[in-house]
């Protein structure tokens, strides 16, 4: 089950977050946060499973075109694909209905790092192609 995979990778940066100046949980802190992993695993059962495994299918697709527009030099065309699939990303229903189930954890865990590869030491935003792994 997937959506149990995914509340599975939760669990670990919860842990982790604790030990990086997260604030210790105490008990009825931790049991409402298990509460909103339980929701956000029920919201995500709703999800059309189809539709999640096409958009997952297309940005594979995508980052595949954009490494090879990267290796090309072509970093403009990249970056303009990347931007055109951001666009998409948030305008697409089940996206959106994704990003609503995972609300709930972002608000119980706000003092989690933030993904640092989209914005370079100074904290401007890096190139398509510089972010690439």
């Amino acid at each position: 089950m997937r959506h149990a995979f995914l509340v599975s990778l939760l669990l670990p940066a919860l842990a982790t977050a604790q030990g990086y100046g997260a604030p210790q949980m105490n008990q009825e802190q931790m049991q409402q946060m298990m509460q909103q992993m339980q929701g956000m695993q029920t919201c995500m059962q709703n999800i059309d499973q189809a539709a999640l495994e096409a958009f997952q299918q297309k940005g594979e697709q995508l980052n595949a075109e954009i490494k090879a527009l990267c290796a090309a030099g072509q970093r403009d065309a990249a970056m303009a694909k990347a931007m055109a699939f951001g666009k998409e990303a948030a305008s697409d229903p089940t996206m959106k209905q994704m990003q609503q189930c995972g609300q709930g954890m972002k608000d119980m865990l706000p003092n989690l790092p933030h993904v640092p590869h989209s914005r370079d030491e100074g904290g401007k935003p890096r190139h398509i192609c510089d972010v690439q792994p």
